[in-house]
């Protein structure tokens, strides 16, 4: 049985808590069981002691166990890290370090993260591949291809993003509850793709929603590449 999301009336809407663990990870494209550790903690065992990490994401909603679409973009950012093969406790204390530099609620979603945090985040993340020029600029390239796919309100907080190695597809928390909607278009993604599956051509779902065969296409490959994974 799925968890009753609580209802919230009033508040910046990106706070809220909707999004399951599972949900959020097949949104961003990232494994459920990292995101999991990431929001919950993990007990692990070194030299015969026992030690719990403690999460680097906050859950909006820790007893129900809900992420807010901030929590989900911070997900996305911090997604860069498995790309390029950073273990937890690095990265742990890289955003420990950016937590105390910039001592907000959300530091990895802010203008100064973008602009000038993340690159303290690389040369803290203590690494042998980020030892080198050449390993920082390649770790700064990859965060800064996360960084790029989420659109900024004028106080540099996140509006919407759009899923890694996505072309047609965009997470806005005032369109469709949070699901992916097709850019530009705010037709929830899922709904054409179930309609294909069961039958209704790309050409048929384009006349429906005015959309363009090759937007409708785009989506529900990219949508499908999510269910599939």
């Amino acid at each position: 049985m799925s968890r009753a999301h609580p209802t919230r009336t009033r508040g910046d809407v990106r706070e809220f808590p909707r999004y399951s663990i599972s949900e959020a990870a097949f949104y961003i494209r990232m494994p459920a069981s990292t995101l999991r550790a990431w929001t919950r903690g993990q007990d692990y065992v070194t030299h015969g002691v026992h030690r719990t990490f403690e999460p680097v994401i906050h859950p909006a909603d820790p007893e129900n166990r809900l992420l807010s679409f901030y929590n989900l973009v911070e997900a996305h950012v911090l997604r860069s890290t498995i790309e390029s093969g950073v273990p937890l406790r690095n990265m742990r204390k890289a955003l420990s370090y950016i937590r105390r530099t910039i001592p907000v609620r959300h530091p990895l979603l802010t203008h100064d993260f973008e602009v000038s945090g993340k690159d303290a985040f690389i040369e803290h993340l203590g690494m042998t591949i980020c030892a080198t020029k050449e390993g920082q600029l390649a770790m700064r390239k990859i965060i800064e291809q996360h960084l790029k796919r989420v659109v900024r309100d004028q106080r540099g907080l996140p509006l919407r993003i759009f899923p890694i190695h996505s072309r047609r597809l965009a997470i806005d928390p005032l369109f469709a509850s949070g699901k992916p909607i097709v850019k530009d278009r705010g037709i929830t993604a899922s709904v054409l793709w179930a309609r294909n599956k069961t039958g209704e051509s790309i050409p048929e779902l384009a006349k429906d929603y005015g959309l363009k065969a090759i937007e409708v296409k785009e989506a529900i490959e990219e949508y499908k590449w999510q269910a599939a994974a």
